[in-house]
């Protein structure tokens, strides 16, 4: 495991001893203090108190550290921290087909007689956030319809052209389709912003901060929390998906789409979309109304049907929704809400 190499054992150590020197180091010089002439104990004092602060922040460190490595166990949204690549490791496993999914593999080809539903998406569907696979709104729908044969070709970071030729590559070695459901988020679009695309690469090719931050559960997440916070580009990660939204990128963002339903067709499945909204945004003031009443007219425009989930979760805070503060992703309970609605628009399309 991550919390397991040489260099973290290490630094744990060092964070462990490091209140008990101070605590030492403090003892030593008020118990010297309290024999000291008066006169130049005033000296001493401030040095000190500086070893109390030191002392306090050490223990709060280590308490941190023991919380963050042992304890706090989720995800952040763009998968930055060690916590992160921790629950990875023990929740994020992949299949023979490459994606995260309880099924061992998918057969090629369809079964007689049984409806298959193949999910398209990426984190979102993929289900970053969420420890127990079979708490994604996918496998609880393989749980409520057992005859069917329920596909997840979903894998973090995806955009409308990455699953494109996903399904592309799929059907090249003989993949079957049947009923073709893609998941979309509205930043699909991203991959056609070249800005932002560099933000991205800037974001995870940025050189180690250090040691310290390299090897500590609890540096390493107040750092990147900290870099998110005051990275004006990520604060304005929002701004970039609506104009997502707006000539000349939403014209080609439709062809994809366009494209994806004559794929589907051209290998005999059917295509139907599910519009997952940015939970942590929901409210009164949502600012990506626009954005969906575009994919609306696109997908009315295509023949395609679709379900748009804001109506099914528009009544309910967003904290009830999100993985965490951190991490906007839908959790378990969102996941739950989504199938159900998901289930039923996919029975009305039998």
């Amino acid at each position: 495991m991550l919390q397991g190499s040489a260099g973290d054992n290490l630094l744990l150590a060092m964070v462990i001893a490091l209140p008990v020197v101070l605590a030492a180091v403090a003892y030593v010089l008020f118990a010297r203090l309290r024999v000291q002439r008066r006169g130049r104990r005033w000296l001493w004092l401030p040095v000190g108190n500086g070893i109390v602060v030191l002392l306090l922040l050490s223990l709060l460190l280590l308490a941190g550290e023991v919380y963050y490595r042992y304890v706090y166990d989720t995800t952040d949204s763009f998968a930055l921290t060690r916590v992160t690549q921790r629950w990875n490791e023990r929740y994020y496993h992949t299949n023979a087909a490459g994606v995260r999914d309880s099924l061992a593999s998918y057969d090629l080809a369809k079964r007689a007689g049984v409806r298959r539903v193949t999910f398209v998406g990426d984190s979102f569907t993929a289900g970053h956030g969420v420890r127990d696979v079979e708490d994604r709104f996918a496998n609880r729908i393989r749980a409520a319809q057992p005859t069917w044969e329920v596909h997840v070709m979903a894998s973090r970071g995806l955009e409308t052209g990455d699953e494109l030729a996903r399904l592309t590559q799929l059907t090249g070695r003989g993949y079957e389709l049947g009923d073709v459901v893609l998941v979309y988020c509205l930043n699909d679009v991203a991959d056609l912003l070249p800005r932002w695309r560099a933000i991205l690469d800037r974001l995870y090719d940025e050189p180690s901060p250090g040691w310290l931050v390299q090897h500590s559960f609890a540096l390493n997440t107040w750092y990147h929390r900290l870099r998110v916070r005051r990275d004006p580009d990520l604060a304005d990660y929002y701004a970039f998906v609506r104009a997502g939204y707006e000539p000349p990128i939403w014209d080609k963002q439709r062809q994809r789409l366009v494209d994806m339903r004559e794929l589907v067709a051209s290998q005999g499945g059917r295509l139907s979309v599910v519009i997952f909204p940015f939970l942590h945004a929901l409210g009164d003031d949502y600012a990506f109304a626009d954005a969906h009443r575009a994919l609306h007219e696109a997908f009315d425009d295509m023949g395609v049907p679709y379900l748009d989930l804001i109506d099914v979760y528009e009544d309910h805070p967003p904290g009830e929704l999100v993985v965490n503060a951190y991490d906007a992703h839908p959790n378990e309970r969102a996941h739950a809400l989504a199938a159900e609605a998901i289930e039923r628009f996919l029975l009305e399309r039998r």
